[in-house]
């Protein structure tokens, strides 16, 4: 039975491929995990480069797909920006491309999967635009995605002898919450993938299982879902939220996609490897505390061969506190 085209197969190397939206949540928390395991436990492993590279990889497949799908421009700029990452792993100069980390991006997924020929391109104009769906959330995409790994490596690592006694209740209803809206946010966008549309009504019934509820039918399941997310926004709102213009860059949500981790080649040369979402502090310049404990007034920690932002001694320039605008009755 031939597979209904969906917005993301007008790139060939998804066209070919034709990957679900349930496989590439699983590859992408699965290399999450994999990574976050090994730092963990074997953090001078000669696997980790690899195991970077595999992040960036299937991260960005998963925020590419989902651009493409719901037009979502905060997720066109994390593939994007994972695609230069990996372009940087694979040891390629950022400006010998003529094109953005897209397309080695793209053509990458498809050589991992076996397609050799013209995998960045186009494979056919779309019969109609894609018409953007918005996220049923005021979080950035990016937000979510790196929610549902990162709740799911912490679910999964506890317990373990570095992390005994973690309480991982609330990660792994968050891992439910946020993966089951990825699921139900790209079958909105694509009526025509009932198998996602499916894939989210069971992780809505997981929802509903882990909180003790009782069983609905799938569509009571999937709004379950949404107000599941509503409830986890509005226990997350910051009593004096950013504004949407915040100098900051955050666009309101109170968190700025920053790099945390370089890889040090030696001459004081740094390549950026890993990003994630941080507190936005309301400005485009910090300054570090001089007595901080974590880094010494240095605004950086050092491991063997790479080099980490500290978070713990961050301020403002100004020093004052962030606060919102005054607001109208």
């Amino acid at each position: 039975m031939p597979t209904v085209p969906q917005p993301e197969h007008i790139i060939r190397a998804y066209h070919r491929e034709r990957p679900s939206i349930t496989r590439l949540l699983l590859e992408a928390r699965w290399a999450y995990y994999q990574l976050a395991y090994t730092l963990e436990h074997s953090p001078d492993s000669s696997s980790v480069p690899t195991l970077r590279r595999r992040r960036f990889l299937h991260l960005g497949a998963l925020c590419d797909v989902l651009a493409l799908r719901t037009q979502d421009p905060n997720l066109y700029e994390a593939a994007r920006d994972y695609g230069e990452l990996l372009r940087a792993a694979d040891g390629l100069d950022l400006h010998d491309h003529p094109r953005n980390g897209l397309d080695h991006l793209r053509t990458q997924h498809g050589l991992a999967h076996g397609h050799t020929n013209g995998a960045a391109f186009v494979a056919q104009a779309p019969t109609t635009p894609a018409l953007r769906c918005p996220l049923p959330s005021h979080r950035a995409a990016p937000w979510l995605v790196h929610q549902m790994c990162d709740t799911y490596t912490w679910a999964a690592l506890a317990g373990s002898p570095q992390f005994p006694h973690i309480e991982v209740t609330d990660d792994r209803r968050r891992h439910l919450i946020t993966r089951g809206t990825l699921l139900d946010w790209a079958a909105s966008a694509a009526p025509a993938d009932t198998a996602t549309a499916t894939a989210a009504a069971q992780a809505g019934h997981a929802l509903r299982t882990f909180d003790g509820r009782p069983t609905l039918d799938d569509h009571g399941a999937r709004a379950y879902l949404l107000d599941a997310l509503r409830a986890l926004d509005d226990q997350d709102e910051n009593e004096d939220p950013h504004p949407l213009d915040c100098a900051g860059g955050c666009a309101g949500d109170g968190e700025v996609l920053t790099v945390l981790t370089w890889e040090h080649h030696g001459d004081g040369i740094y390549t950026p490897v890993h990003q994630e979402p941080i507190a936005c502090l309301g400005t485009t310049t910090t300054e570090h505390a001089a007595d901080c404990a974590t880094c010494d007034d240095h605004g950086y920690t050092y491991t063997r061969g790479y080099r980490d932002l500290c978070l713990d001694g961050r301020t403002p320039d100004d020093d004052r506190e962030l606060t919102s605008p005054p607001r109208g009755d």
